[in-house]
């Protein structure tokens, strides 16, 4: 664990306002966009029930990840808790993705790398093509059209920033499948992308 956030987690076992506060807006909205992947327009009451769950359990951290890491987990199991269905609706949406096109084998070596490697964002990053605010829009809806799987795999990955591992923790599966489907959520959007540059309607 990193110095600054051994401090910020004292500072926030001490019930600090500002450091409450601090946490709280680090990463409220990437917890929001991570819930909303799972149960849509709930995901406000349950990202708030996992912070009262956050902030009793701080104590118990014990630092064998990072808080975000830590968080998102909170969120995702406060998510699963509430509407068991949905994860029903996510394990389909998985069968369906890994069912789809070549059989995996196929798309890996004998070392579980892939064959031909991911498709890459272009020049831009994530980030600044989402400051585009008309393409910003765009994207938000071709995300939330996107299969539960593949678009808690982005959201995770691309936007979370968290190893495959943990993502295929998250998820119940194999960093395999975290693979495909991130590779198909990434090519979604880059169609998307693609198709605001040329002036096509999206």
């Amino acid at each position: 664990m990193m110095q600054d956030e051994q401090v910020l987690i004292q500072r926030l076992l001490k019930r600090e306002t500002l450091a409450c506060r601090q946490l709280v807006q680090t990463h409220h909205n990437r917890l929001l966009a991570v819930a909303r992947s799972i149960v849509g327009e709930a995901a406000e009451d349950v990202v708030q029930e996992a912070w009262l769950l956050a902030f009793k359990a701080l104590a118990n951290f014990e630092g064998r990840s990072t808080l975000k890491t830590w968080l998102t987990r909170i969120v995702i199991n406060t998510a699963y808790n509430r509407y068991r269905y949905e994860q029903q609706r996510l394990m389909a949406s998985l069968d369906q993705v890994l069912a789809e096109d070549m059989a995996l084998h196929e798309r890996f070596d004998d070392s579980g790398h892939w064959q031909e490697p991911l498709v890459r964002w272009q020049a831009e990053t994530p980030d600044e093509i989402l400051a585009r605010q008309e393409l910003a829009a765009i994207l938000a809806k071709a995300c939330d059209n996107l299969p539960s799987a593949q678009r808690l795999a982005w959201l995770l990955r691309d936007q979370s920033g968290l190893e495959f591992s943990e993502i295929a923790s998250h998820l119940h599966t194999s960093e395999a499948n975290v693979r495909v489907l991130l590779h198909r959520a990434r090519l979604k959007l880059l169609a998307v992308i693609e198709a605001y540059e040329e002036g096509k309607p999206c």
